[in-house]
């Protein structure tokens, strides 16, 4: 038997476009502006309906946050449009974009404020500002929420699981999970601003999301939070030949939900033969689209023997 031998095949978004539009009846060479400006917003507004059915296995990571606190010492840059802070220790937490810092004691004063965050690395946190060169006196950055509230970045659909990092107990670091809490739950406690081993969080869904803890942890109790969660799939560009963010499981119920949306506004008679079609492959990839782990369930009996 002769084959192939490669695994190569993943259509750019242009591809699928074109195909699904074949699905509709419309030949390649009918196409217009029009018709490409449609596919790209159905792509988009599909992928987002997909991040609220489920649980989206490609676009889950790990995040590691700082819990410090602490203000850190920094260096300013500007190019008139953005500033860029540079830290002068490598321990410094990593601010997600879209959160808000307090810049303070830099010299030009100009760096000096309340910013959104625009880019952030381990090294290095960006926000919009027209000031310009370099600084002449250093000065510290602190993230502008309260004692045990983090931001999360935007891009956080959900989280799955969260756990606190200890590494002042041994030389190994050791996690211990937490549990997550309603807002309803975290209102009724009486003491919010109590310290101590944290045991559950609160993420609060904001379009600045930020995620809770309690008890608020000690620079003794722990120094990383580490939680996976399911992000916002990466945009559907036509531009450059640009793939879509998915799987080779999931080309197929793209192509024919791609299909049926756009089938709505082309080819309304097509849209009952291919509404059921999408639907079925959507099912066939969520089918698949989960962990294989066992999981047993057992009464707890030992309590009826003494």
């Amino acid at each position: 038997m002769t084959t192939s031998g490669t695994y190569a095949f993943n259509p750019s978004l242009g591809e699928l476009t074109l195909y699904s539009f074949n699905l509709c009846g419309i030949r390649n060479t009918a196409l217009l502006q029009e018709h490409m400006e449609a596919a790209r917003m159905s792509s988009n507004l599909m992928l987002a309906r997909w991040s609220n059915q489920g649980v989206n296995l490609w676009a889950v990571d790990l995040v590691s946050l700082s819990l410090s606190q602490t203000p850190a010492t920094l260096t300013a840059s500007g190019t008139g449009s953005v500033a860029t802070l540079t830290y002068a220790t490598p321990n410094t937490p990593i601010y997600a974009v879209g959160s808000t810092i307090t810049v303070a004691g830099v010299t030009p004063t100009g760096y000096n404020g309340t910013y959104t965050v625009t880019a952030s690395s381990a090294g290095s946190v960006s926000y919009a500002n027209t000031t310009t060169g370099s600084q002449t006196v250093s000065g510290t950055i602190t993230p502008s929420t309260p004692a045990g509230v983090y931001s999360v970045d935007p891009n956080t659909v959900m989280i799955l699981d969260a756990y606190m990092g200890i590494t002042n107990t041994s030389t190994n670091e050791i996690d211990r999970i937490i549990m997550p809490v309603s807002r309803t739950e975290y209102a009724s406690y009486p003491n919010k601003q109590q310290t101590g081993f944290t045991t559950t969080y609160w993420f609060d869904r904001l379009l600045s999301p930020t995620i809770t803890l309690w008890p608020i942890p000690t620079t003794n109790s722990a120094q990383l939070l580490k939680y996976y969660r399911v992000r916002q799939i990466q945009d559907s560009n036509l531009t450059n030949g640009q793939n879509v963010e998915i799987p080779y499981l999931w080309l197929e119920a793209f192509a024919y939900g791609l299909a049926a949306r756009l089938a709505i506004i082309f080819a309304p008679d097509k849209t009952q033969l291919l509404k059921p079609m999408a639907d079925e492959s959507y099912q066939i990839a969520a089918d698949q689209n989960v962990e294989y782990a066992s999981q047993f369930i057992s009464p707890q009996i030992s309590g009826y023997f003494r």
